[in-house]
């Protein structure tokens, strides 16, 4: 039988044309759409599901910020301590050194007056300079405050001590006198010189700042309070002068 088909296989010609096998191939009726359909291999989003990862913002970085906030806090606040004890710290001390009365003129119901002042202020540190920023004198007369004065910038290096003079005025102009209408005090000072003495305080606040060398500095707010300062006005007219009991003055801060 092999014999008859190659004989007559080599009877064909062999140029005839022959189209492809259009038999096989299946029309697409709607193209990519049917392929997806029926061919099972086609990835399609119904039957292959990618994994999806939730991305969820991680903690770690935040903590890492917080413990080194915490940890230079804590060694900052640890540092300053151990300066402190190491270092030592005492406030200064304040004295009058002198307090007079150089103008006081006054009629039945005007004053002028002058008041003159000198503070000792010591540092009783050993390795802290201090600061004093601001430094604000009040005269104070049963409780009022009669006149405030400023005090430039200064610094008193370690167990070192400094003079500090500071006046009063009233009023604060020098052409004119102080009115008893314009203030409950002025009369009864005004009696009081008459009787020949009479009783002062002088009141500070400072801003201190405790330095050692550039590294470390404290600042703080004082309040020193001299009290008991009597004047003696040993003539009718003139001025009066202080009868020297040196008193240290109180310390608030």
């Amino acid at each position: 039988m092999s014999s008859l088909v190659d004989e007559e296989s080599k009877d064909r010609p062999t140029n005839v044309y022959r189209p492809p096998y259009q038999e096989l191939a299946q029309p697409y009726p709607d193209g990519a759409g049917y392929y997806k359909k029926y061919n099972p291999a086609y990835p399609s989003s119904n039957k292959l599901q990618f994994p999806i990862t939730d991305h969820k913002p991680s903690n770690t970085f935040c903590c890492v910020v917080l413990s080194l906030t915490v940890a230079l806090i804590f060694g900052a606040v640890l540092l300053s301590l151990l300066l402190w004890f190491l270092v030592g710290s005492e406030f200064p001390s304040y004295e009058i050194q002198k307090f007079s009365i150089p103008i006081f003129n006054f009629t039945d119901t005007k004053l002028k007056a002058n008041w003159e002042a000198t503070l000792n202020i010591k540092n009783p540190n050993r390795k802290l300079d201090i600061s004093f920023d601001q430094t604000e004198s009040s005269l104070v007369y049963k409780n009022f405050i009669v006149d405030t004065s400023l005090a430039d910038s200064f610094q008193v290096e370690r167990t070192e001590e400094m003079d500090m003079d500071t006046d009063f005025f009233v009023p604060a102009s020098d052409d004119t006198y102080y009115s008893t209408t314009d203030a409950p005090w002025v009369k009864d000072m005004i009696e009081e010189r008459r009787k020949g003495s009479m009783v002062f305080e002088v009141r500070i606040i400072a801003t201190a700042t405790f330095m050692a060398g550039e590294f470390w500095r404290k600042q703080t707010t004082l309040h020193v309070v001299c009290v008991e300062l009597k004047v003696d006005f040993p003539t009718p007219t003139g001025g009066g002068v202080w009868n020297g009991d040196k008193k240290k003055c109180m310390l608030y801060h």
